[in-house]
């Protein structure tokens, strides 16, 4: 059974922090049910609640503290002295079934000015630099809640499994808002019994085996977890017949990738959507368009720019902590998403990369590395990929694969007979995993390609000095 929070826990916390004006509170915590319950005391409250990300380093806790001022964390034994070396003092501690829970309070010497009506500050895990802290109103979550309720009522679903972390703002809608609407119980385990050990690193065995148990017919996956899953699948078979929905975000899905999860029987369902509008703008809820990312929820409205870029209209953030006066967000202006995307003809919308993340090589081509990404995932065996090729004559992939050199290089070969010339890989590079802990990956599944590149950028180097374009492998 799940841990469950003893009153006396939220006395305690009450005690000690007895005024009636609203505190900041960090929960770092794995997930359970306490972390859940935490959550929802704070917003009876009317307190700010800071989700910490558990692959945070040392210095963006600092940054986090520093920025959002935080008075009062709820967090394990693990954390527990960095916490009080920050100045916090226990002022109670619960015994749970799974884990003790401290909770330690001080007293704010400065309170940074946030957004009026902030509800929960959720630390996008950032692509450059340190994390921004993305200021969230109850209304608006509530909203986008709701519409998740409402897309996903017809499929009749009674048990999801959480399998993210609860610091990521994806999974913390999931459970908080749109199950809690739709009356879902949330089997709420330690992420290490999901699979889920470390910093990004997955058991996909331990997954299986936790769905099957608890026989949880909804889930949400990142791309490269549900990708792991068909290959486990495609070699051992298992009846998950009872599952029902299998929600895709985080990243762009491939649509071969979703067919090939059709085809042994996964109900999967494509969403869309950022930190600054909810964490869900679209969601595929009738599976009719693989590839898509469906179309958009009740609570807002798209259009496409004329350089490509999805614009929203509809709820939004209400600003980033310590952010000029200049960004904060105006709600009846569209939010500029970054990412560039189209509709077809029945509405429904189709993600084609980042706008940032566009390569313009050494021949003034145009090329959105996203796309030839999710053609490199759809192939068996690569787990991740990342393309670079900014101001060069070719592309090279960076690929982590179970396969071997040759192999890599002949799926390679069939996969640039499908693309255009200036499109195809002339080089290929077998490179470690990209994960939080080493900082190659953000918490949503994200990769950070600056650090990636700068990682990898002396083999980068000696394959644009010394390559004439054949297609090749290196191994590192």
């Amino acid at each position: 059974m799940p841990e469950v929070m003893n009153e006396s826990f939220i006395q305690a916390l009450l005690r000690v922090v007895s005024d009636e004006q609203s505190h900041r509170l960090a929960i770092d915590l794995d997930n359970g049910q306490t972390w859940l319950e935490i959550d929802r005391c704070a917003t009876e409250l009317d307190w700010v609640i800071i989700p910490v990300p558990a692959f945070f380093s040392i210095e963006q806790r600092t940054h986090m503290l520093e920025l959002s001022g935080i008075d009062v964390v709820c967090c394990d034994q693990q954390m527990l002295p960095w916490w009080q070396a920050q100045g916090f003092q226990i002022v109670h501690c619960d015994n749970g079934q799974k884990a003790r829970v401290f909770c330690l309070y001080r007293t704010a010497e400065h309170a940074p000015v946030i957004p009026e009506g902030t509800h929960k500050i959720t630390f996008t895990s950032g692509t450059t630099g340190q994390p921004k802290g993305v200021c969230l109103s109850q209304a608006h979550l509530h909203t986008v809640g709701q519409s998740l309720a409402q897309a996903i009522d017809h499929l009749g679903l009674s048990r999801h499994i959480s399998l993210l972390p609860y610091s990521v703002l994806l999974e913390n809608m999931a459970v908080s808002y749109a199950n809690q609407l739709a009356g879902l119980e949330v089997i709420a385990l330690p992420l290490a019994e999901v699979g889920m050990t470390g910093s990004g690193q997955l058991n996909m065995t331990t997954m299986l085996d936790a769905i099957c148990q608890h026989r949880a017919d909804s889930m949400i996956m990142m791309p490269q977890m549900l990708k792991q899953l068909v290959m486990i699948l495609d070699q051992h078979p298992r009846d998950l017949s009872f599952i029902n929905f299998i929600a895709v975000g985080g990243a762009v899905c491939s649509a071969q990738l979703i067919e090939q999860a059709q085809s042994v029987g996964l109900p999967v369902f494509q969403g869309y959507g950022i930190s600054e509008c909810g964490s869900v703008i679209c969601l595929d809820h009738q599976a009719s368009a693989p590839g898509s990312v469906g179309r958009p929820l009740p609570h807002c409205q798209l259009e496409v720019a004329a350089d490509g870029e999805i614009l929203v209209q509809g709820p939004q953030h209400l600003g980033y902590l310590e952010a000029q006066q200049d960004t904060v967000t105006d709600p009846q202006v569209p939010f500029a998403t970054g990412d560039i995307g189209h509709f077809d003809e029945s509405g429904h919308l189709y993600i084609s990369g980042r706008k940032k993340h566009l390569i313009i090589n050494s021949f003034g081509r145009n090329i959105l590395p996203d796309w030839i990404e999710g053609e490199l995932l759809a192939i068996g065996g690569i787990l991740q990929a990342i393309i670079y090729g900014e101001a060069e004559p070719f592309l090279t992939a960076l690929c982590v694969t179970q396969m071997k050199q040759h192999e890599l290089h002949q799926a390679i070969s069939v996969l640039n007979q499908q693309l255009p010339d200036y499109a195809q890989l002339k080089a290929a590079v077998i490179v470690p995993p990209f994960t939080p802990s080493n900082g190659l990956l953000t918490a949503s599944g994200k990769p950070v390609r600056s650090q990636i590149f700068n990682q990898h950028q002396p083999l980068l180097e000696s394959i644009y000095a010394t390559n004439t374009c054949p297609a090749k492998a290196h191994a590192i």
